[in-house]
């Protein structure tokens, strides 16, 4: 893990504790800013950034990440594209992920918008879509992406087989099953990351 993100993270949840103290009340963004940069966030979507680089194959594009929460994705995906024409863009409809994006990974070279993926987005300005809060949801939802987005744009989703909380509406057992459900024109990779309590699977396709 980078200390640097790390230190920044625990100033995040200073600031946010001090402006409570204003009548801000927003305290939940403590255990949420420390939940992005846990472990298992860090290692799934390292895993997906470094995988995903093998089959994307390519110097440069313009990679939208959908779901992008505080910007932990995108980090991992400028890591592996440290190249200026590698454009990475991390999105979430909470304008506050903009906020804390910016802030917790500031001069990384990462793009923060606050977009929603249920309107009518346009997403063939893209060359690859990126979504790990897939668990979050609809199928359909998913579907309306794959079928709005260019046929060579490549697609990488991640979900899990954690079926116990209420807010993981879109789980599956196996990769390959939800992979086939998803009705994409090619698959280049399904796989599955153990991650002690769950399973994280990623599909990567077009």
């Amino acid at each position: 893990m980078n200390s640097t993100i790390l230190n920044r993270a625990l100033k995040l949840c200073e600031q946010v504790y001090d402006e409570s103290m204003y009548g801000t009340d927003d305290l939940y963004r403590i255990k949420d800013i420390v939940h992005s940069v846990d472990k298992n966030h860090w290692d799934g979507k390292k895993w997906l950034a470094e995988e995903f680089k093998k089959h994307y194959n390519h110097p440069d594009g313009n990679i939208l990440v959908v779901g992008g929460w505080y910007g932990m994705m995108a980090y991992q995906l400028r890591q592996v594209w440290q190249n200026k024409s590698m454009n990475i863009t991390s999105s979430d409809m909470d304008p506050m992920c903009e906020f804390y994006g910016w802030n917790l990974f500031d001069g990384c070279d990462i793009d923060f918008q606050t977009l929603d993926v249920n309107d009518s987005l346009d997403y063939s300005q893209y060359t690859a879509i990126i979504n790990t809060s897939c668990e979050h949801m609809e199928q359909e939802d998913l579907q309306s992406i794959i079928k709005s987005k260019n046929s060579d744009t490549w697609i990488c989703f991640q979900t899990n087989d954690y079926t116990a909380l209420d807010a993981h509406i879109n789980c599956w057992p196996e990769p390959e099953e939800w992979a086939d459900k998803l009705n994409l024109q090619y698959v280049a990779y399904t796989g599955s990351l153990n991650l002690g309590d769950f399973n994280r699977h990623m599909v990567i396709a077009k």
